[in-house]
């Protein structure tokens, strides 16, 4: 009787490197069969492989003869190589060999340079919509909104890259002033504000969330975002989450309040200061350039959020209020309109972006 071949599989080499490790864990979504190897031992990714393969270093003179014998061993028919030597060194060798390998994607470096290129094409078919936003020419660089776009995609959040084009493109126009959010979750356009707001010397940034299941609670909308997509949260993570994206760029400008809106209000109006453990002390003015408001979207917290803060917004501030367009409810929309009706006479000038709605006061 014959042995039944071996299931065909994929190499990772290096495996512990961080991209080694992300590839292992989509290749188990996927049921791919996968070989993890290594040149350092790594107890915590055998235990997660399985098996931890150990390998020379790519110039050492026994790898050719052991890499072989564990592409026959394993009949490894594509390779991974998330590190650039090891890329470079294996593209030679299998090219040279002429064997029957694939290696998977293009080299680290080459990657790098095409997500560059990617990126600054990004930003050159952003670079139109900003200035017209803007009202002419934004004055930020092709690098700065690449860093921007670049810093902000690599946090989760559902603020898209309509909404961040049209918040780069507001804050040259904005007064000095504090910078408030309402709602920040884990930091991606909290992250924005605080960048911006240092490019343009507005003011310092505060970013208001309970941080907890009942207030993220929205009972207007559907069960799957009422229920289902509170319950996937656990919720000691969002506000430590939030603290290690937002720490980089905002430290020294920056704090955030563990409170629900109205109440996290009264502690801005009263004290016009917030320490946290994470970014120390930070002084506020008491009178807001731009203000975010992102939190529950159920039309009476959103209405409540607007008649708190507002009356604290410079008279040719900007409001950027979210989900104004949302297919899961309109409480954003019914506020918005309300205020578009009611404030028109101060408004100098308002517009839909990314689901968002603009207002420039002022008018």
């Amino acid at each position: 009787m014959q042995p039944k071949p071996v299931e065909q599989a994929t190499l990772v080499f290096p495996a512990a490197h961080p991209d080694g490790r992300e590839y292992l864990d989509v290749s188990r979504e996927r049921d791919e069969r996968v070989v993890a190897a290594s040149s350092v031992w790594d107890a915590e990714l055998a235990a997660e492989a399985g098996e931890l393969v150990m390998l020379p270093y790519v110039d050492d003179p026994e790898f050719p003869a052991r890499f072989m014998a564990l592409v026959k061993q394993h009949n490894v028919v594509r390779v991974y190589a998330p590190v650039a030597a090891a890329y470079s060194w294996l593209q030679r060798f299998i090219a040279d060999k002429r064997l029957p390998l694939r290696l998977i994607g293009s080299s680290p470096i080459k990657r790098e340079i095409e997500r560059f290129d990617r990126l600054m094409a990004k930003v050159s078919s952003w670079r139109g919509f900003i200035d017209q936003c803007a009202g002419g020419k934004c004055d930020l660089s092709d690098i700065e909104i690449a860093a921007v776009f670049r810093m902000s995609v690599n946090i989760y959040g559902e603020s898209n890259e309509q909404k961040i084009a049209a918040m780069m493109a507001i804050f040259g126009s904005a007064p000095k002033g504090d910078v408030v959010e309402v709602g920040s979750l884990v930091g991606k356009s909290a992250s924005v504000l605080a960048l911006l707001a240092r490019r343009y010397h507005v003011g310092n940034v505060l970013a208001i969330d309970p941080w907890q299941a009942a207030a993220a609670t929205q009972h207007d909308s559907p069960e799957t975002v009422r229920v289902g997509l509170v319950n996937e949260w656990r919720w000691d993570v969002p506000l430590l989450d939030f603290a290690v994206n937002t720490y980089p760029i905002g430290y020294g400008s920056f704090n955030c309040l563990q409170q629900e809106s109205v109440r996290g209000c009264e502690i801005y109006k009263r004290d016009k200061a917030v320490e946290s453990p994470t970014f120390g002390r930070t002084e506020y003015q008491g009178r807001i350039a731009v203000m975010h408001i992102d939190g529950n979207h159920d039309y009476a917290q959103v209405k409540l959020d607007c008649e708190a803060w507002l009356p604290l917004l410079d008279r040719n501030g900007w409001l950027i209020l979210d989900d104004y367009l949302w297919v899961h409810g309109d409480g954003p929309r019914r506020v918005g309109d309300a205020l578009l009706e009611q404030r028109s006479a101060d408004i100098a000038c308002a517009f839909e972006c990314g689901k968002a709605l603009f207002i420039k006061f002022g008018g």
